[in-house]
């Protein structure tokens, strides 16, 4: 995962809608806590290539056509709407309806083949939970993905992305000669939220790496005890265990980001999920990335007909860092092939103390 940050957009992906705001506007200090926002269902496109390890989609349908993948797009790319000029490029902003791009995904045996075995994937923390300091009033994106090494199985095609925040972009088509300096926009920081803006010039590549999407991930929350010397737990859930329920989202999900890749996201409220707001909520706390063995949930189909489903585990956590990671402030630590966690401190907002 490219260390970006989390900035303002918002997703919906497998009927869910999430907040994503920028690092600043999370970190701040808020009277009430914020809630998730009630979108229009849009999301971003698919850029980077996907592999869905279980063959089973972002809703938790078998991923055999884009509803089944959870998916936005399609692989008809459409390029006929809004369109932007720098650097003599036009380019298609993310979040934008009137065009339309999918990156080449399948399942791990429609790619891989069905005797592969295991996919193996480097995890990958964001920035937020590897570099950043938080407080005891912060909103924390903590944000997964995971990728897999196609080498020696082929290529999958990706779209070209670019990083278009404060960038001065011209509105149209690129034209010859002198322009309308009128026509210029930038795309820049506003009141400590960031205009997150990524695009596609429309254009294709290979790719021998992909990310890989796993029902069977699940995201723990535990905080250090001083006094009893245990860890004490704060939030647990597996992303199947939202698949077909219709409430407001605190479940474990997963979104597409800006730069087009699957991401597990969840945003943790520190003043929210702990038990009220005279709590001490600074401390060491613990993040644990894990995939269970398997996945037992049900989806409704057609006229509300519901599938009790069987998913069983097709993907193992390689001990190896993400080099992003690495070189953290907050470095993860392996556990085995189904287990990785990443411990940080929250502090105070008024003292600056743990």
């Amino acid at each position: 995962m490219r260390k970006h940050k989390l900035k303002t957009s918002v997703f919906a992906v497998a009927s869910t809608s999430l907040l994503f705001l920028s690092a600043t506007a999370f970190n701040a200090a808020a009277a009430e806590p914020p809630v998730p926002v009630e979108e229009e269902e849009i999301s971003n496109y698919l850029s980077v290539p996907a592999i869905f390890a279980e063959g089973y989609g972002l809703g938790g349908l078998p991923a055999v056509d884009d509803r089944g993948a959870g998916l936005p797009g399609s692989s008809e790319a459409s390029f006929t709407g809004n369109v932007y000029c720098y650097n003599n490029t036009e380019y298609y902003f993310q979040l934008d309806d009137t065009n339309s791009w999918q990156a080449e995904w399948n399942t791990a045996d429609g790619f891989l083949g069905a005797d592969f075995g295991l996919v193996p994937v480097t995890v990958d923390w964001s920035d937020e939970v590897i570099n950043t300091q938080w407080n005891d009033k912060s909103v924390i994106p903590i944000g997964v993905s995971l990728t897999t090494d196609l080498s020696g199985y082929g290529s999958m095609s990706e779209y070209q992305m670019k990083d278009l925040t404060g960038l001065s972009l011209q509105t149209g088509i690129c034209l010859d000669g002198d322009m309308d300096t009128s026509l210029f926009m930038t795309l820049e920081e506003e009141e400590g939220e960031v205009a997150d803006k990524w695009g596609t010039n429309s254009f294709t590549k290979e790719s021998d790496t992909a990310g890989v999407y796993s029902v069977c991930a699940r995201l723990t929350i535990q905080k250090y005890d001083d006094i009893t010397g245990q860890w004490v737990g704060v939030y647990d859930s597996a992303v199947y265990e939202g698949f077909g329920v219709h409430a407001r989202p605190t479940w474990y999900s997963a979104t597409i980001d800006g730069p087009g890749k699957i991401v597990y996201l969840y945003n943790w409220n520190l003043a929210l999920h702990q038990n009220s707001p005279d709590v001490d909520r600074s401390g060491k706390y613990r993040l644990t990335f894990s995939l269970d063995d398997f996945a037992d949930y049900t989806t409704f189909e057609g006229k509300m007909e519901q599938i009790d489903r069987h998913v069983e585990r097709n993907t193992m956590l390689l001990e190896t860092l993400h080099p992003s990671d690495a070189l953290g402030v907050n470095t993860p630590v392996y556990v085995s092939p189904t287990e990785m966690y990443v411990e940080i401190d929250i502090i105070h907002l008024e003292t600056g103390e743990e």
